[in-house]
């Protein structure tokens, strides 16, 4: 489960002594805490693989346009920041598609339905 790889990952950050890693990885357990709080109200235990990926892409949205601000305002080093926190959260969601393998995919699919 998404939720334990995430812990993983922080005991593993904190034992390391990687400040910024261990920095994020808790950014991102006290939001999936704060879901799991949220959803307690609705009935619902905790959140879910998708409900933690779904927190997982907002942060990086959220970081992506924090960076760009930083960046248009003279600030790279905290534009870098942002990035690199955007690297970590992207760890744990599944990989994008390129363009080519994409379209790839789009083709097979049209070859296969006519």
């Amino acid at each position: 489960m998404l939720r334990e790889q995430i812990a993983d990952s922080l005991k593993a950050a904190q034992k390391g002594q990687d400040r910024k890693r261990t920095s994020t990885l808790r950014l991102i357990h006290a939001a999936i805490i704060d879901r799991d709080i949220a959803l307690r109200g609705k009935g619902k235990d905790r959140a879910d693989d998708e409900e933690v990926l779904d927190i997982l892409a907002k942060m990086v949205k959220q970081r992506e346009e924090s960076s760009a601000l930083y960046a248009k305002g003279g600030r790279q080093d905290l534009a870098d920041q942002e990035l690199t926190e955007i690297d970590i959260i992207k760890e744990f969601m599944p990989a994008q598609l390129d363009d080519e393998k994409m379209d790839s995919v789009i083709a097979e699919l049209i070859e296969e339905t006519g």
